[in-house]
């Protein structure tokens, strides 16, 4: 027994003295820890308890330190000095994740509304932004007035901002006369934002109300210019630069390449066709749609490759500068300016954030490219917006990039039957490990060709397009952008044909069923684990993953759904899921059946259908689920009975 302890204790030890320069890393793990805790409770806690919780863990670390500073503790006892200070640094990190989470939510209070407004609302607003979609124009909306006193305009000065859309070729066509900052009379039916379907479905209302979106609603009349912008702020100011932007590439390119080249610039991605976003989605190529670190690196990395070659031209500055430090600093300030005018998402901010950290490591000669860089942007995102910890894009872009530092990082390199493959292939493949199981989670995807298609992608991205509309936005102030735009387009095609023919091929992806929480929790602590540690306790990691793998197909999926307000009946059948009715409800049945792996939607009446599920009047339908009698009635007078059980149906057939 005294050699077992004596064995864990070195162990311990070993692993202290291994990792005690890489713990940093561990400290976002803790504070998101934190904060999984508190978006994932059904009631939210007291404020007062989070306040304590926090400041007692606080109390008991600075209490420990300051009394192990006093009695210096015994080589022997190292082991419980590390174990210590390790639980109650976690300890702190994790009530403090959890205590930013309460204190931003309370700070957001964003108003929503519950129900719809019964009547079409004219109200007086500012254009915080104006997008093209691909049936007409999005508006978000703020600062809601009317110009009488009554109870539409108290509810108007509750809104916060509001997300409307004009749907028609007249709204399309009007694209360019709506300016962010102009003051614009609009009439619209508003309505609530729409709540989670079911557990484990994405919440878009949790990410509505911390984007400050009130309600949603529909523009019912063209809307009208009431005051023009005249003192801009700096937000205002660019907001108009991205439209301007936006503006002069409609007019450069065709409809659907113009689509993606917004998006890639100014972040602009309402404009992309159902169809060509479905192609980037099942061809693993959607994060090219959607400003990410991607971007920035190729921007950081172009400009800085360009300034040092230009100024290594310059013989008296090369003689007396250095040109690596001039060069980082150069390629900082323009990524600066293209975060802006991106639209600032969390895997743009993460990347410019490490982009900061690796310009102060050239500065001062240290080693940029490593894992602290990551857990400071990390922590810095999750300190200023703790809720994003919970959405896809901070879950992919810190997936992507840990793994692929931790491939840069390993001594293993790449195996030998992978030396013939390029650099950009093999931290595709790797960054693909990640991010596919973060798809299979959100979007019940897990896309097979990826690979073949980002060997294209990237290079393309990163060689020609992305320079290509940076050179044309610097060109752009003096009005002689239209060639290099236009050259740009050539490739944004290319990139839509690889997508659609990688998109085309057999099993390019299939639909599988979301993981539980439980098993999502037990891969991500295990991959974290053999990413961020050194030490061969790592590959406990390792085998933490295939477990979670082989719990994800051994869970139980659900049979049945009913909406929360019993509208809608979802049945899963061996060859569809089946619902009792579809139409306006075709979104959620859509989520709800991905979520179960299933791919097809069927009407009850269907054929597909009535093969499980038997129609017994034009009100009621039996089905048999697992050897359990289901009624689907509009009876209020049925009830269960043995082993029938009865779902009442509050809609229509």
């Amino acid at each position: 027994m005294d050699m077992k302890l004596s064995f864990l204790f070195d162990t311990i030890d070993n692993f202290f003295e291994i990792e005690k320069h890489r713990l940093f890393n561990l400290v976002p793990v803790g504070i998101g820890i934190g904060i999984c805790i508190y978006f994932t409770l059904d009631k939210e806690p007291h404020f007062f308890v989070s306040w304590c919780a926090f400041l007692f863990s606080l109390a008991l670390f600075v209490g420990y330190k300051f009394f192990s500073q006093k009695n210096a503790a015994e080589p022997e006892r190292l082991t419980y000095k590390y174990v210590t200070n390790f639980i109650l640094s976690g300890f702190l990190l994790i009530t403090f994740g959890f205590l930013i989470s309460q204190i931003r939510t309370r700070s957001v209070d964003t108003f929503m509304i519950t129900e719809n407004v019964k009547k079409p609302m004219s109200f007086v607003a500012t254009i915080d932004s104006c997008e093209t979609t691909e049936k007409g124009l999005k508006f978000i909306v703020s600062n809601a007035s009317r110009k009488y006193d009554d109870e539409a305009n108290k509810l108007c000065k509750k809104f916060n901002k509001l997300h409307l859309i004009w749907i028609g070729e007249k709204a399309r066509n009007s694209a360019l006369d709506y300016i962010p900052g102009s003051r614009v009379l609009f009439r619209a039916s508003l309505a609530p934002i729409r709540a989670q379907a079911f557990s484990g479905a994405y919440d878009f209302k949790k990410q509505q109300y911390f984007k400050g979106i009130s309600a949603r609603g529909f523009i019912i009349k063209p809307p009208k210019i009431i005051q023009k912008c005249e003192q801009a702020t700096l937000r205002v100011y660019i907001e108009q630069m991205r439209h301007s932007i936006n503006k002069i590439i409609e007019k450069c390119l065709p409809k659907n390449t113009a689509a993606i080249a917004k998006a890639l610039t100014t972040g602009n991605t309402a404009g992309i066709t159902k169809q060509i976003r479905a192609n980037f989605s099942n061809s693993g190529t959607a994060h090219i749609l959607a400003i990410s670190g991607l971007h920035i690196g190729i921007i950081g990395f172009f400009i800085f490759f360009i300034t040092r070659l230009l100024l290594c031209c310059i013989t008296p500055i090369s003689m007396f500068f250095d040109t690596k430090k001039i060069a980082a600093v150069v390629s900082w300030l323009i990524v600066l300016f293209y975060l802006q005018i991106s639209g600032c998402s969390v895997s743009s901010i993460r990347a410019f954030i490490m982009h900061t950290v690796v310009v102060i490591a050239i500065l001062f000669d240290r080693t940029a490219f490593t894992m602290r860089s990551v857990a400071v942007a990390a922590t810095v995102i999750m300190i200023y917006s703790p809720e994003v910890v919970m959405f896809p894009s901070f879950q992919m872009s810190f997936g992507a990039v840990i793994a692929i530092i931790a491939y840069v990082e390993s001594e293993f390199g790449a195996p030998r039957f992978l030396k013939w493959l390029s650099e950009v292939v093999i931290t595709t493949i790797i960054a693909s490990i990640p991010t596919s199981i973060i798809s299979v989670v959100v979007f019940n995807k897990l896309t097979l060709n990826s690979i073949l298609a980002n060997i294209v992608s990237i290079p393309l991205m990163t060689f020609y397009v992305m320079p290509m509309l940076m050179f044309a936005l610097f060109l752009m102030p003096i009005g002689i952008s239209q060639p290099i735009i236009s050259l740009a387009g050539l490739g944004i095609d290319l990139l839509m044909k690889v997508a659609e023919k990688t998109a085309q091929l057999p099993g390019s992806f299939f639909v599988m069923p979301t993981p539980t929480n439980t098993v999502f929790a037990i891969i991500v602590v295990s991959f974290l684990l053999f990413t961020l540690i050194h030490h061969k306790i790592r590959f406990m990691g390792l085998v933490g993953m295939f477990s979670g793998i082989f719990l994800y197909f051994t869970q139980p999926i659900p049979d049945i759904f009913v909406a929360p307000n019993a509208k809608v009946i979802g049945i899963r059948t061996e060859d569809a899921a089946c619902f009792n009715h579809l139409g306006y409800f075709r979104s959620m049945a859509d989520s709800w059946s991905r979520s179960v792996g299933i791919e097809k939607r069927k009407n009850f009446n269907s054929k597909a259908c009535l093969k499980y599920i038997a129609k017994i009047d034009k009100n009621t339908y039996e089905a048999n689920v697992k050897g359990r009698k289901i009624i689907v009635t509009k009876d209020k007078n049925a009830k269960n009975s043995g082993n029938i059980n009865f779902i009442l149906n509050k809609g229509t057939n």
